[in-house]
């Protein structure tokens, strides 16, 4: 018998008409890495609730099978107890932070497990250190980032040392360094201390490095359940609602033109090794670039213009030091940098939830300062970065209509526009639902969904890939591209690298609540140095041609179709 040990389980939630877990059956052995993703809405987040007592005795409904963790059933043992050997890492951080300073949330679990003052002490100090907020002790938990709050959940968790740590996308609210960092931490645990890590992670290209098996739910079922290379390396229809590791999937567009380069490698570090062992040695080859022509920049007239503004938060942090910009119809922007640099702070300032405390803002011509939050939001809107931050209606439907009904759109419109938005973001199952009993990422298509329903003149999405998965990442991002053809002017705050790297925006890196970076994707993503200033990692693609430079590749590839075309071009001159 593994750590964790399912035999039939199956889970149906209140008053649903189908069960969300489908006789799953499996075993997790003490130690292991396993990577558990899926569709979003697949069961992923309920089979965590399952694996430390929340199902059932914390949520209603029927379960039926049989789970064992340590050799505990979860259905006899009382969650405190199933608590000492399962750590939970919630995919909201705001629902398990509940004391005043970092210290002390920290603190509360080994406390809890009676602990000596000093045993108290180290843990606290280790788990801080080790997921990077030492910093942060004696800060107010209130006053944290979303990306500080997360490393706080982590941290709370790890300070109590179970045996199995259960990541329901830890890294959601994290810049790519500071995810990075939290898989070495997870990393470490399982190699030094052998924990058993389960992680929820949507993704996975930075994930499946450090996974030593992944497991894909859909529809409350496993479809795929093996070594990351085997699982990855399977027909893309199975995991169409996943995507696969880019690194991965170039290798298997080499191998179907007949060049294989020797298994499926899931790093770029690893994918670099094995191309070195089989490329040419000769000069560098003639590329014929595939890529489309990086789009300009929309020369129309200005929409956002900010003027050298500062903003200070009450309690002494300078979130905004002496940012300007200039935005014109239609452009695309993306705006990137470490957690902390001001990114959110920034756009609160273009529907003037914030003020300016020096310099100015102009929304069209309009100055912030001077214009109502309600008359500057009907031409901007804003989609939280947490969408619980904005939902507060009974059922999705009536959430959609309520921003509707606040500008004043007749009863026909508003019908006609909220089966557009449904529809759009494929939420209209979920029409009669109250968003608070969907999964994360199904509550910020909803939030999503609300916004995009009146139909403002500025989009501004503050990490909107959260919690989505593959196929609905392509269909926000087909979706952008049709705003854009309207001359829609979008915003977005992120930090999915590939997502940016997929829509080829203007770029903004900040960093300290400066803008250090502005200019083209392809220019902005391989300036390594700058990137790394700002806390992003480059495109995997990017990086494996960097690795490979020394062969004369061009350092702006990003898209693996054109990747695979180039170096196939290597590949077969090294069999000449």
């Amino acid at each position: 018998m593994g750590i964790i040990d399912v035999r039939e389980l199956w889970y149906t939630y209140p008053n649903a008409s189908n069960p969300s877990l489908k006789g799953l059956n499996m075993e997790i052995e003490r130690g292991e890495f396993v990577l558990l993703t899926g569709p979003s809405g697949c069961g992923k987040t309920t089979f965590c609730r399952c694996l430390n007592g929340l199902i059932p005795h914390f949520y209603d409904g029927e379960l039926r099978g049989d789970l064992r963790v340590s050799g505990l059933s979860t259905r006899e043992h009382p969650i405190a107890e199933l608590a000492r050997h399962v750590g939970l890492v919630f995919q909201n951080p705001d629902n398990q932070i509940f004391a005043l300073t970092v210290e002390k949330e920290v603190a509360f679990g080994p406390e809890n497990l009676g602990l000596k003052r000093g045993e108290i002490i180290e843990a606290v100090e280790w788990a801080l250190e080790v997921t990077g907020i030492a910093e942060l002790r004696y800060r107010g938990t209130n006053e944290l980032s979303g990306g500080q709050k997360q490393r706080l959940a982590i941290a709370s968790v790890l300070a109590m040392r179970p045996e199995i740590i259960v990541l329901d996308e830890p890294t959601s609210f994290l810049d790519p360094l500071g995810a990075e960092r939290i898989f070495e931490v997870l990393e470490r645990l399982r190699r030094e201390f052998g924990i058993t890590i389960i992680l929820i992670e949507h993704r996975v290209d930075l994930a499946v490095r450090y996974a030593d098996r992944v497991i894909v739910f859909d529809e409350g079922r496993v479809i795929a359940d093996g070594p990351p290379e085997e699982v990855f390396g399977a027909e893309e229809s199975r995991l169409a609602g996943v995507g696969t590791p880019k690194i991965i999937e170039l290798s298997k567009r080499l191998a179907r033109r007949g060049l294989r380069i020797g298994g499926l490698p899931v790093s770029v570090e690893e994918f670099v090794s094995k191309m070195r062992k089989t490329l040419s040695t000769q000069g560098p080859p003639e590329v014929r670039r595939l890529r489309r022509k990086e789009p300009g920049f929309t020369s129309g007239t200005p929409i956002i213009e900010v003027e050298e503004i500062h903003y200070t938060y009450p309690n002494g942090t300078h979130a905004i030091d002496g940012v300007s910009l200039t935005l014109n119809r239609g452009e695309f922007l993306a705006i990137m940098g470490e957690n902390g640099a001001g990114k959110t702070t920034l756009v609160k300032h273009f529907n003037g939830l914030l003020k300016p405390q020096r310099g100015r803002v102009l929304v069209d011509g309009l100055d912030t300062s001077k214009t109502s939050v309600a008359a500057l939001a009907r031409k901007v809107g804003l989609v939280f970065q947490n969408p619980d931050d904005q939902l507060f209606a009974e059922s999705v439907e009536e959430e959609i209509k309520f921003g509707l009904r606040n500008f004043g759109f007749e009863d026909g419109v508003i019908e006609k526009r909220v089966e557009w938005a449904l529809n759009l973001l494929d939420i209209e199952r979920y029409r009669k639902s109250s968003p608070f009993t969907l999964s994360g990422g199904e509550r910020k298509r909803v939030a999503l969904a609300s916004v995009l329903a009146w139909d403002p003149e500025v989009v501004v999405l503050d990490e909107p890939t959260i919690g989505q998965d593959y196929a609905q990442k392509e269909r926000l991002r087909h979706f952008l591209m049709q705003l854009r053809t309207r001359g829609k002017t979008i915003i977005t705050v992120t930090h999915d690298v590939e997502f940016v790297a997929e829509n080829r925006p203007r770029v903004i890196l900040m960093a300290g609540g400066r803008i250090i970076a502005d200019g083209p994707m392809e220019r902005i993503m391989t300036d390594f140095e700058t990137l790394t200033r700002a806390s992003i990692a480059p495109p995997e693609i990017a990086k494996a041609f960097r690795g490979l430079s020394d062969y004369g590749l061009p350092p702006d590839v990003f898209d693996v179709e054109e990747a695979a075309e180039i170096l196939s071009t290597l590949l077969r001159r090294g069999g000449e």
